[in-house]
Formats: structure tokens, C-alpha cells, sequence
């Protein structure tokens, strides 16, 4: 890389890095999503919190690991050398979104774990925790857009719809 493409690329970097991370955070919210409501449809009142807690942390933690692996793999193919120290820390805080996702339905999981809330329960809050966190993610992504203000609107209101329909569809499949 040339010191002008160093430069460019660089310049580049900070709305490259916030369209990673927030890309990375829709990502983990829907794939959580997906997860939490597959084993809602294996939940019983006997089923250990524990156990549905261990089952998001596995998927949410191979799901972390995969993306922070793609993203390794294709620095190295467009730059032909692995990431500097810079670059690996924006990979893990993009990467870590995936994790963060997973906080909220953990948090629930524990709780239920410790006996505060039903298994089952615990699992519903966090599905519909995960539909409206899409609904803010989607209107901090927005704010700065030159949308009107229904076209904002509506824009909140499909992308926390199509968490609700992933969960629908996922329940019905599963």
C-alpha cells in the first residue's frame, strides 16, 4: 500500500469502522434473536435456565469467533498482511458488538437462573428486548439521514418488524 492509499484508507476508516460495528450489532441481534426463539420452542417449565444461558453463550461466542475470524482472513487477502495492532483492536470492537448483543437476553437468563423469573418468561422478555433494541439501533442509524420524519418513522417501524417476523417465523419453522 502506497503512503497515499496509507492516508486515504486511514481517512476512511472512522465511517468504515461505525458501518462495522453497526452491521455487526444488527447482525448479533438477529442471530440472537433467531437462537433465543428456536429454543423457546424446546423450553419447558423444567428446563434449566442454566442450560438455555450456556446454549446463547456457545452460539453467541461462535458466532463472535466466526466473524472476527472473517474479518482476519479478508485483511489479509485485500492488504496481503495480517492486521496491525489498530486494526485488530477496531476488528474486536466491531466483532465484540455480537457479544453485546447477547447481554440483555444473558442478563435475563441469569436472572432466571437464580430463580427471579420463569424459564420460559425469561426467554420471551429477551426475544422482545431483542425486537426493540432493533427499533433503536434502527433510529440511531437514521437520525443523520435526510429522511422526513414518517420516512424515519416507518423505517423504526420495519426493521423492528422484521425482528418480529424473524421471531414468528422462527417459532413456526422450529
Amino acid at each position: 500500500m502506497t503512503r497515499a492509499e496509507h492516508v486515504e484508507h486511514t481517512e476512511d476508516a472512522p465511517d468504515e469502522h461505525v458501518f462495522a460495528v453497526l452491521r455487526e450489532r444488527l447482525y448479533g441481534a438477529i442471530s440472537c434473536l433467531a437462537t433465543l426463539a428456536v429454543l423457546a420452542r424446546y423450553t419447558t417449565a423444567e428446563t434449566s435456565a442454566w442450560f438455555r444461558l450456556l446454549d446463547v453463550a456457545v452460539a453467541t461466542g461462535g458466532l463472535w469467533a466466526a466473524s472476527l475470524f472473517a474479518d482476519f482472513v479478508a485483511h489479509l487477502g485485500v492488504y496481503g498482511k495480517r492486521p496491525h495492532r489498530r486494526e485488530l483492536g477496531a476488528m474486536l470492537q466491531a466483532s465484540g458488538q455480537i457479544l453485546q448483543a447477547a447481554v440483555i437476553p444473558a442478563a435475563l437468563l441469569a436472572a432466571a437462573a437464580l430463580g427471579l423469573l420463569k424459564t420460559y418468561t425469561a426467554m420471551w422478555v429477551a426475544m422482545w428486548a431483542l425486537v426493540a433494541e432493533l427499533g433503536l439501533i434502527a433510529l440511531l442509524a437514521i437520525r443523520k439521514t435526510q429522511l422526513r420524519w414518517w420516512q424515519k418513522l416507518s423505517t423504526v417501524v420495519i426493521l423492528a418488524s422484521f425482528g418480529a417476523i424473524v421471531l414468528v417465523i422462527k417459532m413456526l419453522a422450529h
